[in-house]
């Protein structure tokens, strides 16, 4: 099994806002959602099966399980497209992440599913 993790940098202030426990889920989730680390994340694991679409968090799906880390969802569409085939096809798909701030480097890491090769 194999899962996959993408790594962030976090700002000077959302660190100082950490630290002073101020930062909450809707502040995390509008850093995560300014990046561009959940489409790299998700491109990770669904990398050849067609074009990667519309990837953002789930509204409210982000929850801390502990001071510096917790889980959240993501929403994403794979659409399949081939003339030669006459396919044309979009299946959505959701996929839940931990993540775990580091403190001490200001990082944001997240990893994915665990899943088969």
């Amino acid at each position: 099994m194999i899962s996959y993790t993408e790594k962030i940098k976090l700002s000077a202030k959302s660190i100082a806002n950490i630290k002073e426990g101020n930062l909450d889920s809707k502040k995390l989730e509008a850093i995560l959602s300014d990046s561009k680390v959940l489409y790299t994340l998700i491109l990770d694991y669904e990398y050849g099966k067609g074009n990667l679409q519309n990837v953002e968090l789930v509204d409210d799906s982000l929850i801390f399980t502990s001071a510096y880390g917790g889980i959240l969802k993501v929403s994403y569409d794979i659409n399949e497209f081939s003339v030669c085939s006459a396919l044309d096809y979009t299946g959505e798909y959701k996929m839940l992440l931990n993540f775990q701030i580091d403190v001490q480097t200001g990082g944001i890491s997240l990893t994915g599913e665990e899943r088969y090769e």
